[in-house]
Protein backbone atom coordinates (compact mmCIF):
# COMPACT_ATOMS: atom_id res chain seq x y z
CA UNK A 1 0.00 0.00 0.00
CA UNK A 2 1.83 3.40 -0.68
CA UNK A 3 0.09 6.41 0.93
CA UNK A 4 0.79 10.21 0.23
CA UNK A 5 0.43 13.33 1.66
CA UNK A 6 2.34 15.82 0.70
CA UNK A 7 0.13 18.36 -0.43
CA UNK A 8 -0.79 18.59 3.16
CA UNK A 9 0.45 21.39 5.10
CA UNK A 10 1.05 21.94 8.67
CA UNK A 11 0.47 24.65 10.74
CA UNK A 12 0.52 28.12 8.74
CA UNK A 13 2.28 28.79 5.83
CA UNK A 14 5.08 31.19 6.01
CA UNK A 15 8.51 31.98 5.84
CA UNK A 16 9.72 31.19 9.39
CA UNK A 17 12.57 28.66 9.87
CA UNK A 18 9.74 26.52 12.21
CA UNK A 19 7.72 26.24 9.21
CA UNK A 20 9.92 25.21 6.76
CA UNK A 21 11.06 22.50 9.41
CA UNK A 22 7.85 21.23 9.99
CA UNK A 23 6.69 21.20 6.13
CA UNK A 24 10.43 19.02 5.26
CA UNK A 25 9.43 16.79 8.10
CA UNK A 26 5.74 16.39 6.31
CA UNK A 27 7.51 15.82 3.16
CA UNK A 28 10.15 13.06 4.61
CA UNK A 29 7.31 11.38 6.08
CA UNK A 30 4.77 11.70 3.08
CA UNK A 31 7.07 10.92 -0.25
CA UNK A 32 7.89 6.56 0.32
CA UNK A 33 11.39 5.97 -0.97
CA UNK A 34 12.40 9.68 0.09
CA UNK A 35 14.62 8.76 2.93
CA UNK A 36 15.73 5.81 4.92
CA UNK A 37 12.89 4.06 6.26
CA UNK A 38 14.28 4.95 10.28
CA UNK A 39 14.43 8.85 8.88
CA UNK A 40 10.83 8.33 7.98
CA UNK A 41 9.69 6.65 10.98
CA UNK A 42 11.01 9.59 12.84
CA UNK A 43 9.66 12.42 10.21
CA UNK A 44 6.32 10.23 10.73
CA UNK A 45 6.60 10.72 14.92
CA UNK A 46 7.23 14.40 14.13
CA UNK A 47 4.08 14.96 12.25
CA UNK A 48 2.14 12.83 14.50
CA UNK A 49 3.02 14.59 17.66
CA UNK A 50 3.15 18.28 16.47
CA UNK A 51 0.88 20.37 18.01
CA UNK A 52 -0.15 22.13 14.56
CA UNK A 53 -1.28 18.39 13.45
CA UNK A 54 -4.84 17.99 11.76
CA UNK A 55 -6.56 15.03 12.74
CA UNK A 56 -6.89 14.02 8.87
CA UNK A 57 -2.84 14.83 9.17
CA UNK A 58 -2.33 12.90 11.97
CA UNK A 59 -4.08 10.12 10.32
CA UNK A 60 -2.08 9.92 7.29
CA UNK A 61 1.18 10.02 9.05
CA UNK A 62 -0.11 7.08 11.58
CA UNK A 63 -0.57 4.59 8.10
CA UNK A 64 2.64 5.84 6.44
CA UNK A 65 4.55 4.98 9.77
CA UNK A 66 2.72 1.72 10.17
CA UNK A 67 3.24 0.56 6.92
CA UNK A 68 6.93 1.42 7.06
CA UNK A 69 7.08 -0.56 10.05
CA UNK A 70 5.15 -3.49 8.86
CA UNK A 71 7.41 -3.86 5.86
CA UNK A 72 10.47 -3.97 8.51
CA UNK A 73 8.67 -6.84 10.30
CA UNK A 74 7.91 -4.28 13.62
CA UNK A 75 4.95 -5.90 13.71
CA UNK A 76 3.80 -4.85 17.31
CA UNK A 77 4.61 -0.94 17.12
CA UNK A 78 2.73 -1.23 13.50
CA UNK A 79 -0.38 -2.72 15.45
CA UNK A 80 -0.37 0.08 17.74
CA UNK A 81 -0.02 2.84 15.70
CA UNK A 82 -3.08 1.05 13.10
CA UNK A 83 -4.94 0.96 16.89
CA UNK A 84 -4.03 4.75 17.14
CA UNK A 85 -5.16 5.61 13.31
CA UNK A 86 -8.82 3.85 14.06
CA UNK A 87 -8.94 5.58 17.60
CA UNK A 88 -8.42 9.30 15.04
CA UNK A 89 -10.61 8.26 12.30
CA UNK A 90 -12.69 5.27 13.42
CA UNK A 91 -14.25 5.19 9.99
CA UNK A 92 -11.86 5.28 8.06
CA UNK A 93 -11.25 2.27 5.90
CA UNK A 94 -7.79 2.42 4.95
CA UNK A 95 -6.69 1.73 8.86
CA UNK A 96 -8.90 -1.23 9.23
CA UNK A 97 -7.42 -2.55 5.96
CA UNK A 98 -3.94 -1.93 6.99
CA UNK A 99 -4.40 -3.37 10.49
CA UNK A 100 -5.74 -6.11 8.76
CA UNK A 101 -2.37 -6.47 6.77
CA UNK A 102 -0.52 -6.48 10.14
CA UNK A 103 -2.57 -9.23 11.89
CA UNK A 104 -1.68 -11.52 8.73
CA UNK A 105 1.76 -11.02 9.11
CA UNK A 106 1.73 -11.56 12.56
CA UNK A 107 -0.58 -14.72 11.47
CA UNK A 108 -3.42 -13.22 13.47
CA UNK A 109 -5.83 -14.52 10.94
CA UNK A 110 -9.19 -14.33 12.42
CA UNK A 111 -8.89 -11.12 13.99
CA UNK A 112 -7.46 -9.53 10.23
CA UNK A 113 -10.28 -10.94 8.63
CA UNK A 114 -12.54 -8.90 10.94
CA UNK A 115 -10.67 -5.97 10.18
CA UNK A 116 -10.90 -6.65 6.51
CA UNK A 117 -14.74 -7.17 6.69
CA UNK A 118 -15.20 -3.90 8.47
CA UNK A 119 -12.90 -2.23 6.00
CA UNK A 120 -15.29 -3.07 3.35
CA UNK A 121 -17.96 -2.06 4.47
CA UNK A 122 -16.77 1.24 5.02
CA UNK A 123 -15.74 1.13 1.50
CA UNK A 124 -16.71 -1.79 -0.66
CA UNK A 125 -14.58 -0.04 -3.68
CA UNK A 126 -11.15 -0.53 -1.54
CA UNK A 127 -9.56 -3.22 -4.00
CA UNK A 128 -6.85 -3.87 -1.74
CA UNK A 129 -9.30 -4.70 1.22
CA UNK A 130 -10.50 -7.39 -0.61
CA UNK A 131 -6.84 -8.15 -1.61
CA UNK A 132 -5.57 -8.35 1.95
CA UNK A 133 -8.49 -10.61 2.75
CA UNK A 134 -7.15 -12.58 -0.07
CA UNK A 135 -4.11 -13.03 1.01
CA UNK A 136 -5.20 -13.88 4.51
CA UNK A 137 -7.46 -16.61 3.52
CA UNK A 138 -4.37 -18.17 1.48
CA UNK A 139 -2.59 -19.61 4.37
CA UNK A 140 -5.86 -20.47 6.64
CA UNK A 141 -6.06 -23.07 3.51
CA UNK A 142 -9.00 -21.62 2.29
CA UNK A 143 -8.12 -21.24 -1.13
CA UNK A 144 -11.23 -21.10 -3.21
CA UNK A 145 -12.44 -17.82 -0.92
CA UNK A 146 -9.08 -16.21 -1.48
CA UNK A 147 -9.55 -16.93 -5.36
CA UNK A 148 -12.95 -15.18 -5.04
CA UNK A 149 -11.38 -12.19 -2.97
CA UNK A 150 -8.80 -11.76 -5.45
CA UNK A 151 -11.51 -11.59 -8.48
CA UNK A 152 -13.10 -9.00 -6.91
CA UNK A 153 -9.94 -7.10 -6.21
CA UNK A 154 -9.11 -7.51 -10.11
CA UNK A 155 -12.43 -6.15 -10.51
CA UNK A 156 -11.91 -3.08 -8.93
CA UNK A 157 -8.36 -2.76 -10.16
CA UNK A 158 -8.15 -4.38 -13.33
CA UNK A 159 -4.59 -3.38 -14.05
CA UNK A 160 -2.66 -4.77 -10.97
CA UNK A 161 -0.71 -7.35 -12.65
CA UNK A 162 0.03 -7.89 -8.86
CA UNK A 163 -3.51 -9.02 -7.84
CA UNK A 164 -3.32 -11.44 -11.17
CA UNK A 165 -0.39 -13.19 -9.98
CA UNK A 166 -1.62 -14.14 -6.48
CA UNK A 167 -5.10 -15.28 -7.89
CA UNK A 168 -2.93 -17.17 -10.31
CA UNK A 169 -0.62 -18.91 -7.74
CA UNK A 170 -4.51 -19.71 -5.77
CA UNK A 171 -5.27 -20.99 -9.14
CA UNK A 172 -2.80 -23.31 -8.94
CA UNK A 173 -3.38 -24.54 -5.31
CA UNK A 174 -6.49 -25.24 -6.89
CA UNK A 175 -5.32 -27.47 -9.41
CA UNK A 176 -6.59 -24.49 -11.89
CA UNK A 177 -4.21 -24.47 -14.15
CA UNK A 178 -5.81 -23.45 -17.21
CA UNK A 179 -7.47 -20.38 -15.02
CA UNK A 180 -3.64 -19.70 -13.85
CA UNK A 181 -2.24 -19.68 -17.24
CA UNK A 182 -5.06 -17.22 -17.98
CA UNK A 183 -4.28 -14.69 -15.34
CA UNK A 184 -0.31 -14.93 -16.68
CA UNK A 185 -1.45 -14.13 -20.08
CA UNK A 186 -3.01 -10.80 -18.92
CA UNK A 187 -0.62 -9.78 -17.31
CA UNK A 188 1.87 -10.23 -20.42
CA UNK A 189 -0.81 -8.35 -21.97
CA UNK A 190 -0.56 -5.38 -19.59
CA UNK A 191 3.38 -5.68 -19.05
CA UNK A 192 4.93 -7.81 -22.12
CA UNK A 193 8.65 -5.98 -21.11
CA UNK A 194 8.49 -8.04 -17.87
CA UNK A 195 10.96 -11.23 -18.10
CA UNK A 196 9.22 -12.38 -15.14
CA UNK A 197 5.57 -13.05 -16.38
CA UNK A 198 6.57 -14.75 -19.24
CA UNK A 199 8.70 -17.23 -17.15
CA UNK A 200 5.79 -17.48 -14.90
CA UNK A 201 3.68 -18.65 -17.43
CA UNK A 202 6.41 -20.83 -18.99
CA UNK A 203 6.40 -22.87 -15.80
CA UNK A 204 2.81 -23.32 -15.66
CA UNK A 205 2.92 -24.81 -19.41
CA UNK A 206 5.64 -27.29 -18.21
CA UNK A 207 3.45 -28.40 -15.67
CA UNK A 208 0.64 -29.27 -18.12
CA UNK A 209 3.54 -31.04 -20.61
CA UNK A 210 3.02 -28.39 -23.21
CA UNK A 211 6.94 -28.17 -23.96
CA UNK A 212 6.26 -25.98 -27.00
CA UNK A 213 4.85 -23.18 -25.56
CA UNK A 214 6.88 -23.30 -22.28
CA UNK A 215 10.15 -22.95 -24.58
CA UNK A 216 8.60 -20.14 -26.31
CA UNK A 217 8.14 -18.71 -23.09
CA UNK A 218 11.03 -18.68 -21.81
CA UNK A 219 13.14 -17.65 -24.92
CA UNK A 220 10.79 -14.14 -24.70
CA UNK A 221 12.48 -13.75 -20.96
CA UNK A 222 15.38 -14.76 -22.30
CA UNK A 223 15.10 -12.11 -25.05
CA UNK A 224 14.43 -9.54 -22.47
CA UNK A 225 16.45 -10.41 -19.72
CA UNK A 226 18.95 -13.17 -20.34
CA UNK A 227 19.02 -14.36 -17.00
CA UNK A 228 20.61 -17.73 -15.74
CA UNK A 229 17.36 -18.63 -14.34
CA UNK A 230 15.50 -18.56 -17.60
CA UNK A 231 18.36 -20.58 -19.32
CA UNK A 232 17.56 -23.15 -16.49
CA UNK A 233 14.00 -23.10 -17.14
CA UNK A 234 14.39 -23.36 -20.85
CA UNK A 235 17.19 -26.36 -20.39
CA UNK A 236 14.68 -28.25 -18.08
CA UNK A 237 11.69 -27.56 -21.17
CA UNK A 238 14.13 -28.97 -23.72
CA UNK A 239 15.29 -32.35 -21.24
CA UNK A 240 11.54 -33.03 -20.67
CA UNK A 241 10.70 -32.45 -24.81
CA UNK A 242 13.52 -35.24 -25.12
CA UNK A 243 16.65 -32.99 -26.84
CA UNK A 244 19.24 -33.41 -24.21
CA UNK A 245 21.98 -31.59 -26.15
CA UNK A 246 19.84 -28.45 -26.18
CA UNK A 247 18.94 -28.70 -22.70
CA UNK A 248 22.83 -29.20 -21.85
CA UNK A 249 23.84 -26.28 -23.87
CA UNK A 250 20.96 -24.14 -21.60
CA UNK A 251 22.33 -25.70 -18.73
CA UNK A 252 25.82 -24.60 -19.88
CA UNK A 253 24.99 -20.94 -20.17
CA UNK A 254 23.17 -20.99 -16.71
CA UNK A 255 25.74 -22.33 -15.04
CA UNK A 256 28.27 -19.18 -17.20
CA UNK A 257 26.10 -16.48 -15.50
CA UNK A 258 25.77 -18.17 -12.08
CA UNK A 259 28.81 -20.49 -11.23
CA UNK A 260 26.72 -21.18 -7.85
CA UNK A 261 23.75 -22.51 -9.74
CA UNK A 262 23.54 -25.98 -7.80
CA UNK A 263 20.19 -27.14 -9.96
CA UNK A 264 21.84 -26.29 -13.35
CA UNK A 265 24.85 -28.65 -12.98
CA UNK A 266 22.65 -31.54 -11.24
CA UNK A 267 19.77 -31.08 -14.42
CA UNK A 268 22.89 -30.94 -16.56
CA UNK A 269 24.09 -33.97 -14.84
CA UNK A 270 20.66 -35.95 -15.62
CA UNK A 271 20.72 -35.25 -19.12
CA UNK A 272 24.35 -36.20 -19.30
CA UNK A 273 23.65 -39.52 -17.75
CA UNK A 274 20.14 -40.08 -20.23
CA UNK A 275 22.56 -39.58 -23.03
CA UNK A 276 25.42 -41.84 -21.04
CA UNK A 277 28.09 -40.01 -20.31
CA UNK A 278 28.87 -41.37 -16.75
CA UNK A 279 31.87 -39.54 -16.20
CA UNK A 280 30.21 -35.99 -16.80
CA UNK A 281 27.31 -36.83 -15.07
CA UNK A 282 29.07 -37.98 -11.91
CA UNK A 283 31.20 -34.60 -12.12
CA UNK A 284 27.97 -32.44 -12.49
CA UNK A 285 26.10 -34.41 -9.29
CA UNK A 286 29.51 -34.07 -7.15
CA UNK A 287 29.31 -30.07 -8.16
CA UNK A 288 25.55 -29.92 -7.07
CA UNK A 289 26.01 -31.54 -4.17
CA UNK A 290 29.37 -29.55 -2.76
CA UNK A 291 27.57 -26.08 -4.01
CA UNK A 292 24.36 -26.84 -2.12
CA UNK A 293 24.87 -30.15 -0.17
CA UNK A 294 20.78 -30.07 1.03
CA UNK A 295 20.51 -30.69 -2.99
CA UNK A 296 19.15 -33.89 -2.10
CA UNK A 297 18.26 -35.24 -5.17
CA UNK A 298 21.75 -34.22 -6.71
CA UNK A 299 23.51 -36.35 -3.52
CA UNK A 300 21.19 -39.57 -4.58
CA UNK A 301 22.32 -39.41 -8.23
CA UNK A 302 25.88 -39.20 -6.73
CA UNK A 303 25.82 -42.02 -5.05
CA UNK A 304 23.93 -44.11 -7.75
CA UNK A 305 26.68 -43.67 -9.98
CA UNK A 306 29.28 -44.12 -7.47
CA UNK A 307 27.97 -47.48 -6.63
CA UNK A 308 27.41 -48.46 -10.09
CA UNK A 309 30.90 -47.64 -11.51
CA UNK A 310 33.19 -50.66 -10.99
CA UNK A 311 36.37 -49.56 -7.69
CA UNK A 312 39.48 -48.53 -9.39
CA UNK A 313 41.51 -50.59 -7.48
CA UNK A 314 40.21 -53.96 -9.40
CA UNK A 315 40.85 -51.92 -12.35
CA UNK A 316 44.53 -51.94 -11.18
CA UNK A 317 44.60 -55.57 -10.73
CA UNK A 318 42.83 -56.32 -13.98
CA UNK A 319 45.49 -54.28 -15.91
CA UNK A 320 48.22 -56.06 -13.65
CA UNK A 321 47.51 -59.49 -15.25
CA UNK A 322 47.81 -58.55 -18.84
CA UNK A 323 50.39 -60.11 -20.58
Amino acid sequence: MRIFFAAMMIGVVGASAPALAQDARAETCAVEGAQSPDDAIVACGFVINAAGSTAAVRLDALLVRAEIQRRLGRLDPALRDCDEAIRVAPQSAQAFELRGRVRTDAKQYEHALDDFDRAIRLDKNLASAFAGRAATFGPMRQHRLAVRDYTEAIRLDPRNTQLLADRAAEYVKVRRIDLAIDDWTTAIGLEPRVAGNYESRGKLYLRNNAYARAIADFDDAIRLEPRAAYYLDRGNAYSLKGDQRRAIADFDEAIRLNRTLALAYNNRGMAWKILGDRVRALADFKAAAELQPDLEIAVVHRKELEKAAPPRSAKRVVSARKP
